[in-house]
């Protein structure tokens, strides 16, 4: 099994229950409030680490309380922590509405320091896999020698997917991608896939002979938050066990659905979905 390596946002997350989003100009009174763990590297790191694989986490967390539960929480998960750094100053934290829909918005309270981490390349194993959970253009020449050194490298989508771009699977939600057909970005460089998830709907995979489309499971979401690190979770996971894509999606697709019914912005451990993962039959997309 190769180690997993997650550059991403590590942040505390304070989740208002809402009845509506309120419009501009307006007001709504929140029905319940509370505080948890979350931020996007940090949720799909946990959520790897609960299938026992090797996962290190990047990224960086303040000098304050919420940064020192937030290493705590990790390291008592068994990930290793050492490129986490301390920054002076504010842990990033997330104010999140969630509605009845479970569908939510999100702000970030202090400013973005992703940017500035240093990616430990010289530490990454030919083999391993790398999820970038956050695009920061500083990434790309980590990236570059990352792919030539033989790892797997997996990112959410840049504002534009370059033909050339140096990774291996791009996975991010259709409202993260600038075009209908992300693939057409595309040339004949290093890039396998093309994963776009569209919640409800479903998710589409775009390969260089096909696209097709896989079915969501029909659950009742409650928050939404963490679903798409859900689904990077358990599609890299497979494809790092040497499962195909089809697999990789049915597992992610699995994981997301579980994600939903839950009330946190980490996903439930892999023990509570690998179970009820099943291959899920997709579609051809016509074009």
């Amino acid at each position: 099994m190769p180690d997993f390596w997650v550059v991403g946002p590590i942040a505390w997350d304070r989740v208002l229950r809402v009845p509506h989003l309120p419009p501009s100009g307006g007001f709504v009174q929140a029905t319940d409030v509370a505080e948890r763990p979350g931020g996007s590297g940090a949720n799909t790191a946990m959520a790897l680490a609960s299938t026992g694989a090797s996962v290190h986490m990047v990224g960086y967390v303040g000098d304050d309380d919420p940064g020192a539960r937030l290493r705590a929480i990790l390291s008592a998960a068994g990930i290793d922590v050492r490129f986490v750094h301390r920054r002076d100053g504010h842990t990033s934290e997330v104010i999140i509405l969630v509605e009845p829909s479970g569908e939510r918005a999100m702000c970030g309270i202090w400013p973005d320091l992703l940017h500035t981490i240093e990616v430990p390349v010289e530490e990454v194993a030919a083999g391993d896999l790398v999820h970038f959970a956050a695009w920061r253009e500083e990434f790309v020449p980590a990236m570059t020698r990352l792919t030539n050194g033989g790892a797997v490298v997996a990112t959410v989508p840049p504002p534009t997917i370059a033909p050339d771009l140096p990774v291996t699977y791009v996975i991010g939600s259709e409202a993260q991608y600038d075009r209908q057909d992300p693939w057409g970005e595309v040339g004949e460089g290093a890039v396998r896939a093309v994963v776009v998830t569209r919640g409800a709907d479903g998710v589409v995979i775009h390969r260089r002979d096909s696209s097709l489309a896989y079915p969501a499971h029909q659950v009742p979401a409650m928050d939404t938050t963490g679903a798409g690190d859900a689904f990077a979770a358990g599609f890299l996971y497979q494809i790092a066990v040497g499962a195909s894509v089809d697999h990789a999606a049915s597992a992610g697709i699995a994981w997301a659905a579980a994600a939903v019914q839950s009330l946190a912005s980490i996903p439930p451990p892999w023990q509570a979905v690998h179970g009820g993962i099943c291959d899920l039959h997709p579609t051809r997309m016509k074009g």
